[in-house]
């Protein structure tokens, strides 16, 4: 039976229901209120429940303290790796770090003058007044930068065709490069090759290239700087007899100017840094030297503060880094190239090298990879060499534990034990120490020089094919444990 309308009395939850007018695009979701014991409202992270167990506070400061030392940079180091280079001072910026003509702008701004004045004498009749000679004048300025705009866009315009079209116009491993990868992402000697591929390909008449600075000449090359002091000083001289007055004055201030632009720290010479008492007035020059041109003369300034300070490990630091700084290749001898081939052998392999390794010694594994689609072989190589390298990893995780000898050799043989990975993984250990115990016994000297040459190419980051720096950390940790437990660990064991 139905209840009639009148005699529904609504209550207070019912008022607020007959207030609410809802339509098919305006929903209302106050009856879900009901469900809302079935959420967890405290505060912890839903999440929390698909990760491991959270360490508690000894756990945590037991971990930092194994955690291997981070040299943090200071941050006058972190200002000097994001400041730009050849800024010395706010009325003097660097010319890359704002607009600066290009060649062809000088070229057309020349062109520019010139027909403007071979216009002016063809086309202004010589009657007029001087407010239409002016107005005429202007006229003429204003076509001919409008053409001169017009050249800059058709210039502009062929060097992004260029670069747009780098597939068309690059040689072949380049254009695989480029077609498969973005062109920022490439590394930058391919970036460099391929702006000099695509700048010989534009018309000579539109290539946008930097025109010669005379102050990054001269931070640059100090042959080019003594050539433009010599060119001020003549021209100083040959203007001298001509002015007098509030102009000799004048000409004073341009030539100061320029002299400033070409060689702002004049006063910075090795004779004057020998004559230096103050550390800082040898900081502030040394950062001054860094932010304009790198000159070698901070080496003397870190030697002369040494000098000053009593610190003869300064001293022999700025002989080091000079030595590096004036040669950067390092190179080894014939001994130290046996220890860099061990250095090598010590280094995890990655995926990559070994199975690159594992190809060159079986070439039907390459043959399998190349053209077998049966999923289960590749499944099985896959997880052959994975197991491989994790138990490198493993033994190496043992060398460079930390722990005292004894119990790296304890831990060492465990590991070796635990499979078959394990065992060729230690074999190749335990031969690395005998080798490198024979080679440092017999070659004790190379093997010292040979320790600091590695630093040195891990430093420079110039050096080819130099190892990444973390690789040398790890490799002479590695080293060290290797000759520390090569006596404990016998040959014989293999």
């Amino acid at each position: 039976m139905k209840r009639a309308v009148s005699t529904f009395k609504p209550s207070a939850t019912g008022a607020i229901f007959a207030e609410q007018k809802r339509t098919c695009v305006d929903k209302w979701y106050g009856h879900l209120l009901d469900l809302a014991p079935i959420y967890d409202w405290s505060d912890e992270n839903p999440h929390d429940g698909y990760s491991g167990r959270k360490r508690v506070a000894h756990e945590v400061s037991k971990e930092m303290k194994e955690l291997p030392k981070v040299e943090f940079c200071s941050l006058w180091e972190v200002d000097n790796e994001t400041r730009p280079r050849y800024w010395h001072d706010d009325k003097n910026p660097p010319t890359y770090d704002f607009w600066s003509p290009t060649a062809l702008e000088h070229r057309t701004d020349r062109w520019v003058n010139k027909t403007l004045v071979e216009r002016a004498e063809r086309e202004i009749p010589a009657s007029s007044s001087e407010a239409d000679k002016s107005t005429m004048l202007n006229d003429i300025h204003e076509e001919c930068l409008v053409l001169q705009d017009e050249a800059l866009q058709r210039a502009k315009k062929v060097n992004w065709f260029a670069h747009c079209n780098m597939m068309d116009i690059l040689p072949d491993p380049l254009r695989e490069k480029v077609r498969l990868d973005v062109f920022e992402d490439l590394h930058i000697l391919e970036r460099q090759q391929i702006r000099s591929i695509l700048r010989e390909w534009v018309p000579e008449k539109y290539r946008l290239e930097n025109a010669p600075d005379m102050r990054k000449m001269s931070m640059d090359s100090p042959k080019h700087r003594l050539g433009f002091l010599d060119a001020i000083d003549k021209i100083e001289e040959q203007f001298a007899g001509e002015a007098t007055g509030e102009k000799a004055q004048a000409l004073k201030t341009l030539a100061d100017f320029y002299r400033r632009q070409v060689h702002p720290y004049p006063h910075i010479t090795p004779k004057a840094i020998a004559a230096s008492n103050s550390v800082d007035e040898l900081e502030q020059w040394s950062r001054d030297l860094f932010y304009y041109s790198g000159d070698s003369m901070i080496f003397d300034i870190w030697r002369r503060a040494g000098e000053i300070r009593g610190d003869k490990s300064a001293m022999t630091f700025a002989d080091q880094i000079q030595a590096e700084f004036e040669d950067q290749v390092v190179d080894f001898n014939e001994e130290e190239r046996e220890f860099f081939d061990l250095f090598k052998k010590v280094i995890p392999l990655t995926e990559k090298e070994f199975l690159l390794k594992q190809m060159a010694e079986n070439p039907v594994l390459e043959e399998t990879l190349k053209h077998s689609s049966d999923i289960h072989i590749l499944e099985e190589i896959e997880a052959f060499y994975n197991e491989h390298i994790e138990a490198e990893k493993a033994i190496v995780d043992t060398l460079v534990s930390g722990k005292d000898t004894a119990a790296i050799v304890d831990e060492f043989r465990a590991a070796g034990a635990k499979s078959n990975a394990h065992y060729i993984a230690a074999r190749k250990y335990k031969t690395l120490a005998h080798e490198l115990n024979l080679l440092a016994d017999k070659h004790p000297e190379e093997f010292a020089s040979f320790r600091m040459k590695i630093v040195a190419m891990g430093n420079h980051h110039a050096q080819p094919n130099a190892p990444f720096q973390a690789r040398v950390v790890l490799g002479n940790h590695v080293f060290d444990s290797l000759i520390t437990v090569s006596d404990h660990v016998s040959y014989d064991e293999l």
